[in-house]
This record gives structure tokens, C-alpha cells and sequence, in this order.
């Protein structure tokens, strides 16, 4: 058992509990530290097959509380906001992109902690622009995730039926990556026992996760949200 093989095994572990517990922010933790151990072309398909396992069991638990209607105009928007996204990164420079949705996350973070942004609930329509909006930065950035943390966040569910709507949006695109990577090839067999190999690092930062998950309230659980808001959009500033 290698120094590397520990190191990519405690980083999943880390992002897997960071992800149970929430139910989201597995990919930004990963690929932002795999990269040092890795080539970005290993990362990506690894990461994303670990989170698929990650989103598969959480919905499984989660299932009870989630409503489809609330997630399929995202789903609606980020469909057709993937190939926009894709056609951005073409002329666009990622980093530029990056460092402006940091800033958006922080304003909205600063607008929320100074009570100008309220949990009262948006209109179920503007699921098609936060889709939209997560499915350019999907494309563009392979960092879907803020917009869709701040619509549900906006729509002030109680933390179980936040996260499993969460999770059911991520269910949707982690089977498009992990299916377009096996199609395409990009998941090689090598790629694949990576994967099986460090899986019981993965299960077991989940399970944590997800038993912390359960142990804190509501209100701990929308500041942990903001939280990690907040230490993507310094990923996104400073990276």
C-alpha cells in the first residue's frame, strides 16, 4: 500500500464526508487536491464515478422526501445550459469565469448573512434560469453545483427535503458524466480499479457524513451550506 494510494484515499474520504453530510461538494474537494497526485484526465472520471456511488445512496435514503416536480426545471435548464456552457469555455477564459462566479457566491452569501435574502420560497419557474445557469457553469467549469445550492436554499425546505432535492438534480448529471466517460472512453480500465480499490474510503466518509447529517439541526445545516458557499467561491477566486 503506496504513500499516493493513501493520499488519493484520504482525500476521497474527506470529499465523501463533506458530501454526506451535505450532499454536495464532493467534485470541487476532489479534483482540486487529486490533481496534485494525478493527470486532471484521471481525476475527473475517478471523481465522478465516486460521486454517482455518493448520490445513488443518498437518494436511496433520501428518496421519501424528494419531489420530482421541484427539480425538473432545473433539469429542463441545465439541458439545454451544458452545450451553452461548453460553447462559453470556447471563447471564454475559464479562469475569468471562475473568478466571477466567486464574486457572485460571496455577494449572495454577504446578502444572505445581512438578512437582505430571505428564505421564503421563489416561484417554482425560476428552476428553467437556475438550471440553465448551473448547466453553463457545468459545461463551462465542470462546477454545477452554486446555482442549484442557491435556489433550494432560497426555497427554505426543511434540510431533509433540501438535501434529497439537491441530490436528485446531482443523480441526473453524475449519469450523464459517468455514462459520456464509459462511452467516450475516457474511463479506462485502470481508471476503474482506481476506483474499486479506494471505494471503502469513499463508503466509509460517507457514512459518516451522512450520520452527522442527521445529528444537526435545520438551522446548523443552512449556516454549514453557506459555509461551504463560501469556501468554493474562495476555490473559484483564488484557484
Amino acid at each position: 500500500m503506496t504513500t499516493e494510494f493513501l493520499l488519493i484515499g484520504f482525500i476521497l474520504f474527506f470529499a465523501s464526508f463533506a458530501q454526506g453530510m451535505t450532499g454536495f461538494g464532493f467534485a470541487m474537494f476532489s479534483l482540486s487536491l487529486l490533481s496534485f497526485l494525478m493527470d486532471i484526465n484521471q481525476a475527473v472520471p475517478l471523481a465522478a464515478m465516486c460521486g454517482l456511488v455518493i448520490n445513488l445512496y443518498l437518494i436511496a435514503r433520501l428518496k421519501t422526501h424528494l419531489d420530482f416536480l421541484q427539480i425538473k426545471n432545473l433539469i429542463i435548464g441545465a439541458v439545454f445550459g451544458i452545450p451553452a456552457g461548453t460553447y462559453v469555455l470556447s471563447i471564454a477564459s475559464p479562469q475569468v469565469l471562475k473568478f466571477l462566479l466567486g464574486v457572485v457566491i460571496l455577494f449572495f452569501i454577504f446578502l444572505s448573512v445581512a438578512k437582505f435574502i430571505k428564505q421564503t420560497g421563489i416561484n417554482k419557474k425560476w428552476g428553467y434560469l437556475f438550471g440553465f445557469s448551473s448547466g453553463i457553469l457545468g459545461g463551462a467549469l465542470n462546477t454545477d453545483g452554486p446555482p442549484v445550492l442557491i435556489y433550494f436554499y432560497l426555497q427554505g425546505f426543511d434540510k431533509l427535503k433540501q438535501k434529497a432535492s439537491i441530490t436528485g438534480f446531482f443523480i441526473f448529471t453524475s449519469i450523464m458524466v459517468v455514462t459520456t466517460h464509459a462511452v467516450t472512453g475516457v474511463t479506462t480500465n485502470s481508471i476503474f480499479m482506481n476506483f474499486l480499490t479506494h471505494l471503502p474510503f469513499v463508503i466509509l466518509g460517507l457514512l459518516l457524513g451522512n450520520y452527522c447529517f442527521y445529528k444537526i439541526s435545520g438551522s446548523i445545516y443552512n449556516k454549514i451550506i453557506l459555509g461551504f458557499l463560501f469556501i468554493l467561491s474562495l476555490f473559484m477566486i483564488l484557484g
